[in-house]
């Protein structure tokens, strides 16, 4: 059998529950009148209102859906020997130490991949920061660059595309001066490039 609280019970429950925290709340000397419970003041509905304050969760709480709101940035676009280079970080597309892209992968790099030419060959390398050892960061920016050139094969078809991995061996920022780590240079080193020719 299980015990039910009735309505008018629960408001007396809250009533007193409220008188006793205005008591509490107004300091150890009036709080010292009132050594027995019958000494208590009969709760009023005001005391009741004024104790009870109203939490509208629908007005608070924002819906967060990590596969709208992830999008691949075109970080650095710039010309290397003839050929162009998109440069995507990697801080964007994965999570910390995985290799999985959003669903949304493909949709977002439609609009980098817009100026390849039709059946381009395309490399897509994948690099690490110096964080982890040598063969655990190989194998990360192998299955990063895997994770980008599938979404670009789903999103251009036509494209040839080659994939490698690099590691931690072709770093484009010093990440660590005498005793200082710059984060921020890690954070360029967490990349994923993407060349073609014109």
């Amino acid at each position: 059998m299980t015990a039910t609280v009735q309505p008018r019970n629960r408001v007396a429950a809250i009533a007193v529950t409220a008188v006793l925290v205005t008591t509490l709340a107004t300091g150890p000397a009036q709080a010292e009148d009132f050594r027995d419970p019958e000494d208590l003041p009969e709760a009023s509905n005001q005391m009741v209102a004024d104790a009870v304050r109203v939490f509208d969760v629908r007005d608070a709480v924002r819906a967060f859906t990590p596969n709208d709101s992830v999008q691949v940035v075109k970080e650095q676009v710039r010309r290397v020997d003839g050929d162009t280079l998109i440069t995507l970080s990697s801080d964007i597309l994965f999570e910390p130490e995985r290799a999985e892209l959003p669903d949304t992968a493909p949709d977002n790099l439609e609009p980098v991949l817009r100026d390849v030419p039709r059946a381009a060959e395309v490399s897509v390398t994948g690099h690490t920061d110096s964080v982890g050892d040598d063969a655990s960061n190989q194998t990360l920016s192998e299955e990063r660059a895997q994770a980008v050139a599938n979404a670009i094969a789903a999103a251009r078809p036509d494209l040839v595309l080659t994939v490698a991995g690099r590691g931690e061996t072709e770093p484009v920022a010093t990440e660590v001066v005498g005793d200082s780590v710059d984060v921020s240079a890690r954070a360029k080193n967490r990349r994923v490039e993407i060349r073609y020719g014109t």
